[in-house]
């Protein structure tokens, strides 16, 4: 957590630059494919269908999950962490509910290992 704390006040300062790909942690016990279940029935009526965040039955419009140079540059961490505690644990949206009472935190690495997994435009 302290490490992602150090991360995003260096963001919010302008001091964080971009990482190859190969320098993000990454998980390796996602499920893709039940995530894409979870996603669909927790996080689709805000993120939309497709992670971009058209799902238009919600105030206010959801950030793009799958905008290039944005979400591919975060951790798995750091995903795992929003979704757990919600958007306003970031300074994000509180519109982001904390999922950690609902999803284990397998299902978390779940989703994220799905949102690995959606192209980015």
């Amino acid at each position: 957590m302290r490490r992602v704390a150090g991360y995003l006040l260096g963001c919010w300062l302008g001091l964080c630059a971009a990482q190859a790909a190969d320098e993000i942690e990454r998980f390796t016990d996602g499920n893709a494919e039940h995530g894409a279940k979870i996603f669909k029935q927790f996080c689709r009526g805000c993120h939309g269908e497709d992670g971009r965040g058209g799902a238009h039955t919600f105030m206010p419009h959801i950030q793009n999950l799958t905008k290039q140079g944005y979400i591919d540059q975060m951790s798995d961490s750091y995903l795992f962490e929003v979704i757990a505690d919600g958007g306003a644990a970031f300074g994000k949206s509180g519109y982001m509910p904390a999922w950690k009472t609902k999803l284990s935190d397998q299902d978390i690495k779940d989703v994220v290992a799905h949102i690995r997994k959606l192209p980015t435009y």
